[in-house]
């Protein structure tokens, strides 16, 4: 691995066209916080002339691995798996920052990022999901939507059912999928949360997982064993969409704006089903960022539990950009942005409505 980042250190151009879609450089405008100046960095430790410091750590822990970099990189270098790379060594060497302690022992403690009683975790559910049954498909609420945006995965019950589609969800039985402890470098007790939910989904035949988390989505897709096909929400929405399953018929006049979050975008190269969703609406105005799809611009939303404020301000950004596109509604597929973006908007003051897609759509589903 030494070798992997010592080559990627040596081979970046240091042109800096990095620079320009790193979230966090273009809020706090340090060199030290764009993928250029932490190549620099390394080069220096691989030379001798620098340790790993707390700085130097503190650095490379603060990067979104949103991969908007190695989209710009003429060189083609993947930062965000050098930094990945990186934090799997420092957890190794009983480097990881102290401020992200009680994120990693509330995941291997409790299961969850909010140290929240697994108890808790299925009081959203309607009574007759409160027990997990053998189905082809599960919905794997993940934790955002389990214990803090419950509307999100209310929403989504509340469709399936609404068009009699079989599945389960395994409530409180479910785990982390291990995205934050992965994100962190803990890369061996995340494997033990995947095994745990391996094996539950083993015990009911699941063959589909259906995610409404783009944090999940990338876990399953990336880390997971190919066990099982896992679809975000809003694929498997688009999929009954065209089978005529799923149909929307009261109007939305209003202009809407889709956030492509990194997770969802980059990561697992989704980008039309959420605007097919959206567009499916009768009288949405769908609009775009200046920057979207593969070149849209992170929210902070990765950096949201170890950097509140710095992701708060970066989701600022987002949020005064859509507003000056005209948006009325900024439209996620993610809890993770469509939290950060709402603080975003508190943080400046911006009156702008922030939905995840699957909150939006109960009421303009056709009744059958």
């Amino acid at each position: 691995m030494r070798e992997h980042l010592v080559e990627d250190a040596y081979t970046c151009a240091s042109c800096g066209f990095c620079r320009f879609g790193c979230p966090v450089y273009r809020e706090i405008g340090f060199e030290g916080a764009s993928a250029r100046g932490r190549m620099y960095l390394l080069k220096r430790v691989f030379e001798g002339k620098l340790g790993y410091t707390e700085r130097v750590v503190d650095s490379f822990y603060m990067c979104a691995q949103c991969q908007n970099c190695k989209q710009l990189c003429p060189t083609g270098i993947d930062f965000g798996e050098d930094v990945a790379i990186l934090k799997e060594m420092f957890v190794r060497e009983g480097k990881l920052p102290s401020y992200l302690f009680p994120l990693r022992d509330n995941v291997i403690e409790k299961g969850n990022p909010f140290g929240k009683d697994a108890e808790e975790r299925g009081e959203w559910l309607p009574g007759k999901y409160q027990t997990p049954e053998p189905s082809e498909y599960l919905y794997f609420a993940g934790c955002s939507a389990s214990y803090a945006s419950t509307r999100i995965a209310k929403s989504i019950v509340k469709i399936l059912d609404q068009i009699e589609f079989d599945f389960t969800v395994l409530g409180k039985e479910e785990s982390c999928c291990g995205s934050p402890l992965e994100r962190m470098g803990e890369i061996t007790k995340a494997g033990e949360l995947m095994e745990k939910n391996m094996e539950k989904f083993k015990e009911l035949g699941v063959e589909t997982v259906i995610v409404s988390c783009a944090g999940c989505l990338k876990t399953f897709t990336h880390s997971y064993p190919k066990d099982f096909k896992v679809l975000h929400v809003t694929q498997l929405f688009d999929q009954l969409m065209r089978e005529g399953r799923l149909e929307f018929q009261k109007e939305l006049d209003k202009k809407v704006v889709y956030f492509d979050g990194c997770d969802i975008g980059r990561h697992c190269g989704i980008y039309e089903e959420p605007r097919n969703i959206l567009r499916s609406i009768p009288g949405v105005k769908l609009i775009e960022y200046e920057y979207s799809r593969e070149d849209a611009l992170c929210c902070g939303g990765p950096l949201a539990s170890s950097q509140p404020d710095l992701a708060h301000k970066i989701a600022s950004s987002r949020v005064r950009e859509a507003k000056e596109l005209g948006a009325e509604i900024i439209a996620t597929a993610c809890p993770t942005c469509m939290v950060n973006l709402k603080e975003g908007a508190k943080l400046i003051q911006i009156e702008m409505e922030i939905q995840d897609i699957p909150m939006l759509l109960p009421k303009f589903l056709k009744k059958g």
